[in-house]
């Protein structure tokens, strides 16, 4: 755990150090400098490889020993990817920063009877991930009330449950194409990317996830 807080501190003391050197060596004359923005992004594959288990409600559960049992998991929720960036342009075409996304999986489990009843407590399972990201974007296309970029982003996730596990992971997220409107220091954004975080083949916590997301930013 001392380990992980000062990667934590090491990353949070970078980031705040970013703004700092950009001001003083940036291009005075470019407006709008320093944006922030939340958004939401889709948990395509999670719902594919986070599944409720094959239910154990048989045609014909008579047939089967009085001591039959099986366990399952079942009522699965997700929250979808919530993010949180700032960025600040060192020119017209790059601006760096640093991101934060959490999502969420949570799911029930417990042991049915041939019947299919309920026979345990149901456990819940709460399921988070968080990412910490440096980020770097590339804007090739800039119109008064439309700009196109790509990026990426590299870090650690966190990975933590309510059953005392914990895991941490390299983490890179692929923004393929990201479509800003607005003009002013308000607008939202569209992107189709992916995101990744895996500590080795048997230990993979993210993979392609966030495809779609939305946002809305605020530059200053």
């Amino acid at each position: 755990m001392r380990r992980v807080t000062k990667v934590v501190l090491v990353l949070i003391m970078t980031w705040l150090a970013i703004p700092t050197a950009f001001c003083q060596n940036g291009n005075s004359s470019l407006d709008h400098r320093h944006s922030v923005r939340i958004g939401w992004g889709d948990m395509l594959s999670e719902t594919v490889i986070f599944r409720p288990s094959l239910s154990g409600e048989w045609v014909t559960p008579d047939a089967l020993p009085e001591n039959y049992r099986h366990d399952e998991t079942f009522d699965f929720g997700y929250t979808g990817h919530i993010f949180a960036e700032y960025q600040y342009s060192v020119s017209k075409v790059t601006s760096l920063g640093i991101q934060a996304d959490l999502e969420g999986i949570f799911w029930k489990k417990g042991t049915f009877d041939r019947y299919h009843n309920l026979i345990s407590p149901a456990t819940k399972v709460r399921n988070w991930d968080l990412d910490l990201l440096f980020t770097a974007r590339f804007t090739y296309f800039d119109r008064p009330w439309v700009r196109l970029y790509s990026g990426l982003g590299v870090g650690a996730l966190f990975a933590f449950d309510n059953q005392g596990e914990f895991g941490i992971a390299p983490a890179i997220n692929l923004n393929l194409i990201g479509a800003e409107v607005g003009k002013g220091p308000w607008g939202g954004s569209l992107e189709l990317g992916a995101l990744n975080a895996a500590a080795n083949t048997r230990a993979i916590y993210q993979f392609f996830t966030r495809i779609f997301s939305f946002s809305i930013y605020y530059k200053w």
